[in-house]
């Protein structure tokens, strides 16, 4: 009996903490109604006009080139780069390219579509959601950058320093944490059978490659191509869809899915108000932007009087760590494939060395960096240099005019297109490049 009540006693803590804190925010909501609708607007303004358009089209190609096994042929090609960066199968490479190009909700919900197709193993998805979880490149050049900053320079130097700072630290987490990696092993052998899948489609695979009927197979340069068409039928014939039937259930996936993120950030925005009014007024108002949303806290941290270089750092570790709110997103992305406890610990991890690792790098590079555009950071220093309104008199984030989000959407979706296959052909070029050197040094 006293290890029952042991057993329930975290869980009996946790709901009394979550229905208390439910309660405390619905009275604080009652109190100051104003604050808490012009929050509301604001939240609701950064997801029409930031998440949705620029993250709709990538949602939609993940799930549609998932679905006729792109992502198991380009998985083939970018097996050497994977295995040897993060320890990681080569489909997940696909997943990877779309969290760069896309940000981190469509990155969570490819892995998510590679868990439920038996690709990956759950240690895996963990590793691969951790490593594909970036910030949308649109967010960061045209918002960050050009509307924030008044300077597009900065945000492209933001883009590049956050690409290379989470492959640096995806990379570093995965060879200095054996233990954390030992311990979800283990959960994934118990509750995943990706090795069966895997192993079958070896052998398929190598009996295709033996086959003495075929003369051609010998060449492998051949051997690679019919095992990408091998992959890709296979992963094709598995989900057995008509493209009528996956346009309507990619439609309908990925607006659910940027539902869930609007949610999120709409409720996010109203407890961030909330906490800067009542419980911590003195501190900062960029603090808790800072810490639980990724697009107020770039805002916050933006409009401070702040020496560039520190400023410039602290934007890189603010989209290097995300926000409380995307990790709760991924978390519920991913909820309904991974099993029942498996551990996010190592996710977090990544995120805090991925913004660590981007303040030093922008502490390091932004110097020399600054002075091929002194004009243009003299022309925004000339901006912010006037003194500014309390930002808690300006409840409402003013973002660049889209009247129209559809039509923006539509119009973004030829570059995002250009954009992923730009970044797939990188990354496969990198891979051979990869492959070759581990032949070159295993003579």
């Amino acid at each position: 009996m006293a290890v029952s009540s042991e057993v329930r006693s975290p869980g009996l803590l946790r709901t009394i903490f979550l229905s208390s804190s439910a309660l405390l925010l619905v009275i604080t909501v009652v109190a100051s109604p104003k604050e808490a609708f012009d929050a509301s607007i604001q939240g609701l303004d950064i997801w029409w006009k930031i998440v949705f358009p620029a993250l709709l089209p990538f949602l939609m190609l993940s799930q549609m080139l998932t679905a006729f096994g792109f992502t198991h042929a380009i998985g083939v090609l970018l097996e050497p780069l994977m295995r040897r960066l993060f320890k990681l199968p080569g489909n997940t490479g696909f997943a990877l390219a779309v969290g760069m190009c896309g940000g981190f909700p469509a990155a969570a919900d490819a892995v998510s579509r590679l868990i439920q197709d038996k690709q990956i193993t759950t240690r895996q998805a963990v590793i691969a959601a951790a490593a594909a979880h970036f910030a949308n490149p649109m967010m960061i050049l045209l918002v960050v950058g050009a509307a924030f900053l008044h300077q597009p320079a900065a945000g492209y130097f933001l883009l590049i320093i956050h690409w290379t700072s989470g492959w640096i630290a995806a990379a570093a987490a995965i060879r200095l944490l054996p233990a954390l990696r030992k311990e979800q092993s283990l959960s994934s052998d118990i509750t995943s059978p990706n090795k069966i899948v895997r192993s079958q489609t070896q052998s398929q695979a190598s009996k295709m490659e033996n086959d003495p009927s075929s003369s051609i197979l010998s060449s492998p340069n051949v051997r690679l191509g019919s095992r990408m068409l091998h992959a890709a039928r296979e992963a094709h014939n598995r989900d057995a869809r008509s493209f009528g039937k996956l346009l309507g259930d990619t439609v309908s996936q990925a607006v659910q899915t940027l539902m869930l993120t609007g949610g999120y950030m709409i409720v996010f925005a109203v407890f961030i108000r909330l906490l800067s009014l009542y419980l911590t007024p003195g501190i900062s108002t960029g603090f808790w932007p800072s810490i639980l949303e990724l697009h107020l806290g770039a805002y916050h941290l933006s409009k401070t009087l702040l020496a560039p270089a520190i400023l410039m750092a602290l934007l890189a570790a603010l989209l290097g760590w995300g926000g409380v709110c995307s990790h709760l997103q991924v978390f519920s992305i991913l909820k309904t494939a991974l099993p029942k406890g498996q551990s996010m610990l190592y996710f977090v991890i990544v995120r805090l060395g991925h913004g660590l690792t981007a303040f030093c790098l922008t502490l390091l590079l932004w110097k020399p960096f600054s002075h091929y555009s002194t004009e243009a950071w003299a022309a925004w220093a000339a901006d912010t240099a006037a003194p500014t309104a309390p930002l808690l008199l300006r409840p409402i984030l003013h973002l660049p005019d889209t009247a129209n989000t559809l039509h923006v959407t539509w119009v973004i979706f030829p570059v995002a297109v250009i954009g992923l296959a730009v970044l797939l052909g990188v990354m496969i070029s990198l891979s051979g490049l990869t492959l070759w050197m581990n032949r070159l040094f295993s003579r």
